[in-house]
C-alpha cells in the first residue's frame, strides 16, 4: 500500500499535543514524512526540539526546517521560550541555509505523488506559501487542527494567526478542518498516562519528560489529543465524521478575531457548502486506543 506523503507544519513546544502527534506520525508506516518545519515564535527552539524527537524516535533523516516566528499582523513575544525545550540535551544544530516558506513550496511542486500537508500551528508558513506559489493550491491539500465550528471561539492555532488564516480558508485549497468540536473529546485520562510511563521504552521516556514538564506541577493535568486526532484522522478516516461547510475566518471582531465562522446559505437548508470538510463527530475512545497502541510500540 502506497504511503501517504506528508509535511507537519508544527508550533511544537507549548502545549504537549504537538510532541505527542509528532510521534504517532512517525510510528505510523502509513505516513512518508517529509519533513516537518517549525512555526511561531522561537522557530529555532521548536525546530531543535522536533529534531531531538525525531532523533530518539530513530528517524534523524527527516528534514526540520524552521519557519516564520512573527504572525502577518499579530503582536508576538521573541522573548518566549518553549518550556519543553528543557528536554533537549546538548547542541543541535539547526540548518539556517533554508526556511520553511521554501521547503514546503519546492518539496510540494517538484515531487510527483501529492504531499499533504499537516498544520498543528498557526498559518503563516502556509499563507506566505501560498502566496509566494500559487500553484500549490492545485498541488496539495491540507489536514489542520484549529477552528471551532459549533460555538464563536477563536481557537489559538487561528487566533495566533487569522490574516493567514483567511488567506489559507479563501484560497480554495481542500481542507479538512478537526477543530475543538472535536478534540475536546479526546482527552488521555489517568490510567492511560500510566500506561505511557510505565512502558519503560526510550521513546516513552522522553514523551514521559514532556509531558512532566507541560503538567508545571499539576499530576492531574491530563493531554488532550488534539494534534494527534489531526494525524490519526489521515490514517483512519474513519476515526471522524465531516461535513462540507463554506467556513471563513473573522479578522475584525472586537470579540470574534480569530473565530471560523459557518457562511452557509441559510436559504438553501441542509444543503452541503464549501470546500472545507469539517469534523463534527469522532470516535474518541477508539481513536485513544489507536493513539496508545501506537505509541506503545
Amino acid at each position: 500500500m502506497a504511503k501517504t506523503k506528508v509535511i507537519i507544519d508544527t508550533d511544537i513546544g507549548d502545549d504537549v499535543d504537538d510532541a505527542l502527534a509528532l510521534a504517532l506520525a512517525v510510528n505510523s508506516p502509513e505516513l512518508d514524512i517529509v519533513g516537518v518545519t517549525t512555526v511561531f515564535r522561537n522557530t529555532a527552539l521548536r525546530a531543535k526540539l522536533a529534531k531531538r524527537l525525531l532523533q530518539v524516535f530513530g528517524r534523524p533523516d527527516i528534514p526540520v526546517i524552521k519557519g516564520i516566528e512573527k504572525p502577518l499582523v499579530n503582536d508576538w513575544d521573541k522573548t518566549l521560550v518553549p518550556p519543553q525545550v528543557k528536554a533537549v540535551e546538548g547542541d543541535i544544530e539547526i540548518d539556517e541555509a533554508i526556511n520553511a516558506v521554501d521547503f514546503i513550496t519546492e518539496a510540494i511542486v517538484n515531487s510527483l505523488d501529492q504531499v499533504l500537508l499537516i498544520t498543528l500551528g498557526p498559518l503563516t508558513n502556509v499563507a506566505t506559501a501560498l502566496a509566494k506559489e500559487p500553484r500549490l493550491k492545485g498541488k496539495t491539500r491540507i489536514c489542520m487542527m484549529g477552528g471551532m465550528y459549533s460555538q464563536a471561539f477563536p481557537e489559538w492555532n487561528i487566533y495566533c494567526d487569522p490574516e493567514a488564516a483567511r488567506i489559507v480558508f479563501d484560497s480554495g485549497i481542500p481542507i479538512t478542518m478537526v477543530g475543538l468540536d472535536v478534540t475536546l473529546k479526546c482527552r488521555l485520562n489517568e490510567a492511560d498516562m500510566n500506561k505511557i510511563r510505565s512502558f519503560g521504552s526510550k521513546k516513552t521516556r522522553f514523551l514521559s519528560t514532556l509531558i512532566t514538564i507541560w503538567q508545571e506541577g499539576s499530576g492531574h493535568k491530563y493531554p488532550i489529543l488534539h494534534d494527534p486526532l489531526a494525524v490519526a484522522s489521515i490514517i483512519d478516516p474513519t476515526l471522524v465524521v465531516k461535513k462540507k461547510m463554506n467556513i471563513k475566518v473573522e479578522t475584525r471582531g472586537e470579540f470574534t478575531r480569530g473565530v471560523t465562522v459557518v457562511a452557509n446559505n441559510p436559504f438553501q437548508g441542509s444543503k452541503d457548502e464549501g470546500s472545507v470538510d469539517v469534523c463534527v463527530e469522532v470516535k474518541a475512545r477508539r481513536f485513544l486506543e489507536f493513539f496508545l497502541s501506537r505509541i506503545l510500540s
